[in-house]
């Protein structure tokens, strides 16, 4: 099912749900997430080769609007000089102009240039690489208004209602872009995502435009707010209520509103100076994707989740020397969340049902993740499931499975090499990642009540906690630096030679047995959120070689 998250950390705790719209929930593709048939088994070291796809292509149509306040007015931020202080009106994504231009292209050009001059990967180019093809984004930048109040009014925490009156500024967005004759409101409706008049049909304007979202000047509070602290508003993805509501002054022949108008049901709300990373990862929530990081009140006493740059929808989304200038890839599961909503070609690759892994096995070629290629994506393998009882008395079973894929340092996951901190440059590393799915979990949050159990996350490799020469153990970004299983080094995470949590050899890790993730292993780990904990059934897979380019390898798995 497809579902909306807004990713303040206070606000998930009461507003992690499917959207609902008048009773119904979004509808999906339930397009294959793999080819059986089309991926076989294969034997030798080819060269990558790029997957051509000649299928439908979905265009999402985008609406943007700048809302801008008598408290934070447009284009007023400052440049950071030296180091990030949070809690000002510094900027780490400073431009002396945010213009429509400027959003037009980080949005929708190819490429955009960033700050320091130099070009970045756009949000339509990133999604296009994401979805080999298959997707694409196109729309319109309008604004900047003057909101009717100060940023503060919409964006004040209210006990627990985070951003109070954010509702308001989106319906006072839609109607000021109503009135602007350059707008023309019913191309961005063509999709019935919640099937609204049950007709089995999602390409059909339904009345709701699909996607709205409006930019605020200043600094997300998740930045620290600038000015504004907690008054200022968290950047997120919601609904403006169980129901959709109405724009005045709206017309459209194919909406079944009272007279025709037009409505908002979700929309997103995202800060003038966010990265393209962060508009990029909010982007996905509005695809229907989830935070992969743990959004719980508990997350900031604990060492974090074991996802973190490995994927946009965790931390990735913050790589680049400049924090968000290069996101990295989804996970597998996300991708394939996407496969199933939309179809497409956001992902291929084998299944493989444990009950058939023998002694001898079998090996496959598993192509990087960054890049579309001929051989398989992921290796999917399906676990038994899960039988849980309910409180009804009835059990109910829920999948488990692993997701094997390639991960380099190419195209869209170029941010692996590039995570900055400020001792320098750090290096996620490269090799067969293998994630662990446990859909008894809805989410990654709470962590710190069942450590290493979650909906999904790595398997690392060298799963023993880094810790200093004082006896300090950094969180999961560093200790899962090193999760890919490899036949070649691939370094340190930083290569200062000083590095306070410099491991003491880089040795690679080609086989992984889920003998070794066990409870009690977990148990001796001193950051146990860290670590992942296996079902049991004696599975191996082996990095048996790779091209010299380090894009294509040859995985075997048995028991």
């Amino acid at each position: 099912m497809k579902k909306i998250m807004i990713t303040s950390l206070a606000a998930l705790i009461l507003a992690s749900q499917t959207i609902i719209v008048d009773g119904a929930e979004k509808v999906k593709t339930n397009s294959e997430i793999v080819h059986k048939r089309s991926f076989l088994p294969t034997f030798g070291m080819p060269a990558f080769k790029a997957r051509e796809y000649s299928g439908p292509v979905m265009k999402e149509n985008v609406l943007i609007v700048m809302m801008d306040f008598s408290d934070s007015k447009q284009s007023t931020l400052k440049p950071e000089m030296g180091h990030y202080t949070p809690g000002t009106s510094v900027s780490r994504n400073y431009y002396p102009k945010y213009t429509k231009e400027h959003y037009r292209d980080v949005f929708f050009a190819d490429r955009f240039k960033g700050p320091d001059g130099k070009s970045y990967r756009s949000v339509k180019n990133y999604y296009e690489i994401s979805s080999g093809g298959s997707f694409t984004l196109g729309g319109q930048v309008t604004g900047w208004y003057r909101a009717k109040k100060p940023l503060s009014y919409y964006g004040v925490n209210e006990d627990s209602n985070d951003d109070a009156h954010v509702h308001e500024l989106i319906m006072e967005a839609a109607a000021r872009v109503a009135k602007d004759k350059s707008v023309n409101l019913s191309k961005y409706d063509r999709y019935d995502y919640y099937d609204r008049d049950q007709d089995g049909k999602v390409n059909e304007p339904d009345g709701i435009i699909d996607k709205f979202i409006v930019v605020f000047s200043g600094i997300g509070e998740s930045e620290g707010g600038g000015a504004l602290g907690q008054n200022s508003i968290w950047e997120h993805v919601s609904e403006v209520g169980s129901k959709p509501h109405m724009i005045p002054n709206t017309y459209s022949r194919t909406s079944k509103f009272p007279g025709h108008r037009l409505a908002i049901g979700e929309y997103g709300v995202m800060a003038e100076d966010s990265s393209v990373g962060t508009f990029t990862h909010e982007f996905g929530h509005m695809l229907g994707l989830i935070d992969e990081y743990d959004t719980s009140r508990s997350a900031n006493s604990h060492a974090g989740e074991p996802v973190r740059y490995w994927s946009l929808m965790s931390y990735g989304a913050d790589a680049g020397k400049r924090v968000g200038s290069k996101p990295v890839g989804l996970s597998p599961l996300a991708k394939s969340d996407l496969q199933m909503m939309y179809g497409g070609n956001w992902l291929r690759g084998s299944v493989i049902k444990s009950t058939d892994i023998t002694t001898k096995g079998k090996t496959y070629l598993l192509d990087q993740a960054s890049r579309k290629g001929r051989n398989n994506d992921i290796l999917r393998i399906e676990l038994p499931p899960i039988k849980k009882k309910l409180k009804s008395g009835r059990y109910r079973n829920y999948q488990q499975y692993y997701l094997v894929e390639w991960r380099t340092h190419t195209g869209i996951d170029q941010g692996l090499s590039e995570i900055y901190d400020p001792f320098g440059r750090n290096y996620y590393g490269k090799g067969m990642l293998v994630w662990y799915v446990n859909e008894y979990y809805r989410n990654n949050s709470s962590l710190s009540s069942h450590p290493g159990k979650s909906l999904v996350g790595v398997v690392d490799a060298s799963p023993k906690t880094l810790i200093s020469k004082t006896d300090n153990a950094p969180t999961t970004d560093i200790q899962i630096f090193d999760a890919p299983f490899n036949t070649k080094r691939y370094g340190n995470y930083n290569k200062l030679s000083n590095y306070f949590f410099k491991k003491k050899n880089t040795d690679p890790v080609p086989i992984f047995s889920d003998r070794n993730y066990t409870q009690a292993k977990l148990d001796d780990l001193m950051l146990p959120e860290a670590g992942r904990v296996l079902p049991q059934y004696g599975i191996k897979m082996r990095v048996v070689d790779q091209n010299k380019e380090g894009t294509v390898a040859k995985i075997k798995i048995y028991k």
